[in-house]
């Protein structure tokens, strides 16, 4: 009679159970998305199977992260025939090597004070849906019972996750395993080391990057942890792909997006704002992906998790019906959007339209004014996929006929609820492609007046949503003629203003946001350089952020930088040049602050941080202030040196700035831009303007590698004398010093000569290298000599010594 080892019956039975498991769920699997919901079920449930592997100095490399192991492996049961989870118990060590890029080595050096990330571990919670299990599961054989320790980790990592990201990691391998994706995920926490708790993702999709951290640079790797005291994540590194770098070029994540949605139909049912939202939205996309089967869509990412925020304002999926047919999908508590699973596979270029309903307690109030809602995210309400993908718009808003709604777009008329004669349903609609749109709803008393454009062409309503004296004493007169004024202005400036008409509505909160055609303004009418400068900011948004959009965050100095500078620009304008320097000062003055961290005042300047083009990256726990000083406040000043140079420093002449501006809107209009895309634009017209004349410059390529992706900060001196010639003339002689940037830095600087009577002459001198001489040749003696008084070029400090 033959005898059977007990451990081999056990090993046999679950083996077999897996297999037969795996083999149900793929038969019949393009018959329902329900099926797409049973992979996910299983590979959230994390469970572990008693399949271990014991292993001494495994090497585990994924890119530039190298991890090695010295303990005990336990796995995941099989889903649809794969182990996509491990836990790890034992000794290990993180090695990731810093990408070619000295933001990120500064980064790692001043969050973790040292020149590589690295560190030990005792635990390690694995998930992944490539080849991992090929590498650390060889040798992996059943044990009787799962380690109890083991099996806990494994629980526990998703939840945090969800929290602490808004990332479901079990929703993401699932749609990677269901749509074939290669090469897969990986992700991995780490903890018991020198740097306790911290994660790697690797996602060579770029969806987490893009939905949870919002990089949509092309960035594969993270390495973050969670810093609860910020109530975020610390970006320690993020990067590329290893062959992105060998190659020297990389992709936008669009390129990954699985979706292109044209067209919203968005019904809002705000009867209740102060309890609950219903947006039941038709989502009508075209599908870029072949073979399709799970679409992960993003809302509500942006909601912290501080008061646990995300977990008591989300919107709730309640259902997703395609052609009248029930689709499934996932949404856990905590998660910055929603997996759906689709009945069959999609191919590339099919067009459908789905119709998604979500539920929450989304809207907010303001403790000023009472009665008046606002979304928790002005532009995470509804469902999205990818970054900032451009959409045309209806919307149908349910009210109570006692408030009124404030909407992007043109509103096409309010009729009575044939159900409720206390509702109203108020309808508008956007036919132009934007990124961005909003809502706002209260006692709004409409003020109104129409914008008619200095050089002709078909007037637009222009309308102020304002709040009567009792909740709110508020200067109507002045905002709509701020708004008439700042709309006419750049309109003029920089190009036609496209949409039918352009409204604002008071957003008592202390920021505002201009979206396409409707600015959340906070009550802003007294006269002041502040009021110009903040109503132009926002309202040069249609242009800066609306009309062209940008292409990734590190751009984003494109919408923010230019939005502060056309702020500046429109304050001289209205106030004089007195509001416009103190404006120019405080930007400059900014720049020399120290950063704020979570314990205090940190050390150096917010200048130093990063160059510009890190976006929101150069925000971190020990670096708070700098997007604010970089991206609004050096973005603008970079911007005013563009200005200047583009001009004819004899004449005063800056049109050719506002040539290249105006065009630079024309090229992208509807449209995203890069930093290269406006490089481009700038190039050619910089090619025709005196300064690049004189100095033989062929483009500004010199310019954008010294300002917007460097950090020095100039200081700048002129010495000179003056000497007397046998004709009459004077030659005013010297050296322009140039101080705190590399060798090669070069930057033509204004000079201003004032003579008898006021009269003045100006030109330029340039600085290359630590001392430029320079000689120029007058008709007479200056009263005065001076290197840039009016502070085009940004510096530390500049000076004239004579």
């Amino acid at each position: 009679m033959l005898k059977l080892n007990r451990k081999f019956i056990a090993e046999f039975i679950v083996s077999f159970l897996l297999l037969l498991s795996a083999s149900n769920f793929a038969i019949g699997q393009d018959d329902s998305s329900a099926k797409g919901k049973s992979l996910y079920e299983q590979v959230k449930s994390f469970t572990l199977s008693g399949n271990t592997a014991q292993v001494s100095g495994v090497q585990l490399k994924r890119d530039r992260v190298e991890m090695t192991f010295d303990g005990t492996f336990y796995f995941t049961t099989l889903v649809d025939g794969r182990v996509v989870g491990a836990v790890f118990i034992g000794q290990g060590k993180f090695r990731a090597e810093v990408p070619p890029s000295d933001f990120e080595k500064d980064n790692v050096k001043r969050l973790l004070d040292a020149d590589v990330v690295e560190s030990d571990f005792k635990t390690a919670v694995l998930r992944f849906s490539d080849d991992t299990f090929d590498v650390i599961g060889k040798n992996s054989k059943f044990a009787e019972t799962v380690n109890a320790q083991a099996q806990k980790l494994a629980i526990e990592t998703d939840e945090r996750i969800l929290k602490e990201t808004g990332a479901n990691l079990s929703a993401r391998i699932t749609t990677s395993s269901l749509n074939g994706e290669k090469p897969g995920l990986f992700f991995a926490t780490f903890d018991g080391g020198k740097r306790e708790r911290f994660s790697y993702l690797m996602d060579h999709q770029n969806r987490i990057p893009v939905a949870n951290f919002d990089l949509n640079g092309g960035e594969k790797g993270l390495i973050f942890a969670h810093r609860p005291v910020i109530g975020g994540n610390d970006l320690w590194m993020a990067f590329y792909a290893v062959e992105d770098y060998q190659r020297g070029t990389v992709d936008y994540s669009g390129v990954n997006d699985l979706i292109d949605i044209t067209h919203y139909k968005i019904d809002v049912d705000a009867r209740a704002p102060n309890k609950s939202l219903k947006v039941i939205t038709n989502v009508a996309f075209q599908t870029l992906a072949k073979n399709l089967r799970a679409i992960p869509f993003q809302v509500g990412e942006s909601l912290g998790s501080y008061s646990n925020t995300r977990l008591k304002k989300q919107l709730r999926v309640k259902s997703v019906k395609l052609g009248g047919s029930d689709l499934v999908s996932v949404q856990e508590d905590w998660e910055g959007g929603f997996a759906l699973f689709l009945p069959r596979a999609i191919q590339s270029g099919e067009k459908l339209e789905i119709e998604i309903m979500l539920e929450g307690d989304f809207m907010i109030d303001s403790s000023i004014v009472s009665n008046c809602f606002y979304p928790a995210s002005n532009t995470t309400w509804y469902p999205r996929h990818g970054f900032l993908d451009r959409s045309t718009y209806e919307f149908s808003y349910r009210h109570k006929k006692s408030l009124n709604i404030a909407s992007v777009g043109l509103r096409t008329g309010t009729e009575s609820d044939p159900q409720n004669k206390d509702l109203v349903i108020t309808k508008s609609k956007i036919e132009y492609p934007v990124a961005l749109v909003t809502f706002a709803l209260g006692p709004f008393e409409r003020h109104s007046q129409t914008v008619k454009w200095d050089k002709g062409g078909t007037p637009i309503p222009l309308e102020f949503n304002s709040l009567a004296g009792s909740y709110l004493p508020i200067k109507e007169d002045f905002i709509l003629a701020e708004l008439d004024n700042t709309l006419r202005f750049f309109h003029a400036m920089f190009g036609d203003y496209p949409y039918p008409v352009f409204s604002a509505a008071v957003h008592p909160f202390g920021f505002g946001q201009g979206l396409p055609t409707l600015l959340m303004i906070p009550p802003t009418d007294r006269a002041s350089k502040y009021t110009y400068s903040f109503i132009a900011h926002e309202t040069s948004h249609q242009w800066w952020g609306n009309i062209v959009a940008w292409r990734s965050y590190r751009d984003q100095w494109l919408s923010e930088g230019f939005a502060e500078y056309s702020g500046v620009l429109y304050t001289g304008f209205r106030d004089g040049k007195g509001s416009r320097e103190d404006l120019i000062n405080m930007l400059r003055r900014s720049l020399k602050e120290p950063p704020v961290t979570t314990t205090g005042v940190g050390k150096g300047r917010l200048v130093d941080v990063g160059p510009m083009i890190l976006g929101h990256r150069v925000n971190t726990s020990k670096t708070y202030g700098a997007y604010q000083a970089l991206i609004y406040n050096k973005g603008a000043l970079t911007l005013r040196m563009l200005h200047f140079l583009m001009s004819n420093p004899s004449t005063g002449d800056d049109k050719p700035f506002y040539d290249m501006m105006t065009d630079f809107v024309n090229r992208f209009r509807n449209n995203y831009a890069s930093t290269d895309d406006f490089r481009a634009v700038a190039n050619e017209h910089f090619a025709k303007t005196p300064i690049a004349q004189k100095y033989r410059l062929k483009d500004l390529n010199w310019f954008f590698a010294q300002w917007v992706y460097k950090t020095e900060l100039p200081s700048y001196q002129l010495e000179y004398q003056l000497v007397d010639q046998p004709d009459g003339s004077t030659l005013v002689k010297g050296f322009v010093t140039q101080e705190n940037v590399p060798e090669g830095w070069f930057m033509p600087l204004p000079l201003t000569f004032t003579f008898n009577n006021n009269q003045e002459a100006r030109g330029t001198v340039h600085a290359y290298g630590a001392k430029t001489p320079f000689e120029i040749k007058l008709p007479m003696k200056p009263k005065k000599v001076e290197l840039d008084p009016q502070k085009w070029i940004l510096s530390e400090k500049t000076s004239t010594k004579g």
